[in-house]
């Protein structure tokens, strides 16, 4: 059975695979770092508060 990935003929050179190679592991490297030192629940809960503190701030104005 034949992999839809590989329906289209990339023709790409040696080099270009090389190239892909090392930008996609570069990517999942950084992605890993990020996630790793990313404080991710704390921007939520602060994007959560100044969109509560906007529309208090909103309501007071009308």
């Amino acid at each position: 059975m034949t992999s839809p990935l590989f329906a289209i003929p990339l023709n790409m050179a040696t080099g270009t695979w090389v190239v892909t190679i090392i930008a996609g592991l570069g990517f999942i490297l950084m992605f890993g770092v990020a996630s790793a030192g990313g404080d991710y629940q704390g921007l939520i809960n602060t994007t959560l508060e100044n969109d509560a503190l906007a529309r208090q701030k909103k309501k007071g104005q009308k």
